[in-house]
């Protein structure tokens, strides 16, 4: 039984078993991930099998360590959780969103990872003013949505005054949250984001079955997780999102549930945010949130550590 464990135990065993997903003869790595879509197959997800993940919805993991578990093998590629014995649990994109915060950790790795290889203008792309508030802003919706979905896997209703308006948030808005950043993140890529091969190749492939699998959980009848008759679909336009029981950005970043897992300034300058309105600007972050949100992603970066809020090591060399 795993239930004794902190929750972030069976994820760093997983995240151990994966490897350096940089590393080029790691079996678990983006390349051969990449090379088995290439030829039409599916990884093995020997990883999850090896450590009880998938028995785990059997109820030998507690909902939070599997949380973790999964988003160690969204952090590589979403469909590496379902080769390793389609390890779900939850209702449908409630957990589907909560996981898929790994995949937006590693589009991030690799977005900063390209930004500082990558010069311009006789300067390191990193040190471009726009560029880094891209990169803090993406930071700062993982933050949101980690939290978000933190607390519903947890139980705990961050708006208990407004019946399901926590569900509606966590099933509707975090969806179109992770997704909206990780196509800014592909812009910052620029023309790199077009090129199908190496890391950037990596980052495709994350960005479709990402959308896939968030999109294909919504898409459901019964909202369970699993294969969808039709592709991911892309964020609805706001005014979908607008409706959500006359919500602000304040009052997703105020509840006193949310502040007490993380700092509300950094999750007021998440652009994600927005969606809760009709602004047709996606705004960035800026000023002492900006500084802070970006020297916290370079400390997690450089010491191998994961953007959300668990802190955890991984495996990835910077």
């Amino acid at each position: 039984m795993n239930t004794t464990l902190d929750p972030f135990t069976l994820a760093t065993t997983v995240e151990r078993r994966l490897g350096d997903p940089y590393d080029t003869t790691n079996p678990n790595g983006f390349q051969a991930i990449l090379a088995a879509r290439e030829a039409g197959q599916l990884t093995a997800g020997e990883p999850f099998r090896a450590v009880g993940v998938g028995g785990a919805e059997g109820g030998d993991a507690d909902p939070e360590s599997l949380m973790h578990a999964l988003r160690a093998g969204y952090r590589r590629s979403p469909m590496l959780t379902r080769s390793g014995g389609g390890a779900q649990r939850g209702s449908g994109a409630v957990t589907v969103g909560a996981i898929a915060v790994g995949t937006l950790d590693s589009g991030l790795r690799m977005t900063l990872r390209h930004l500082r290889a990558r010069r311009l203008y006789g300067a390191a792309a990193i040190d471009i003013p726009q560029l880094r508030a891209v990169l803090a802003g993406a930071y700062a919706d993982l933050l949101l949505c980690d939290t978000l979905t933190t607390l519903a896997v947890r139980g705990t209703d961050a708006s208990p005054a407004r019946p399901d308006a926590h569900e509606s948030v966590v099933r509707i808005l975090v969806p179109r949250v992770l997704q909206g950043a990780m196509d800014r993140l592909s812009m910052a890529l620029g023309s790199r984001f077009y090129i199908r091969e190496s890391e950037h190749a990596a980052f495709h492939l994350l960005l479709n079955e990402m959308q896939h699998a968030l999109f294909a959980a919504e898409a459901r009848p019964d909202g369970q997780p699993g294969r969808a008759s039709r592709p991911g679909r892309p964020p609805e336009p706001a005014g979908h999102a607008a409706p959500l029981s006359g919500m602000t950005g304040a009052d997703l970043t105020t509840a006193p549930a949310v502040t007490a897992l993380c700092d509300p300034e950094l999750l007021a300058a998440a652009p994600g945010r927005a969606l809760l309105t009709r602004a047709r600007r996606t705004p960035q972050p800026s000023g002492a949130a900006l500084e802070r949100l970006a020297t916290e992603l370079d400390r997690r970066y450089d010491t191998g550590r994961s953007f959300d809020l668990a802190d955890r090591p991984v495996p990835d060399r910077p």
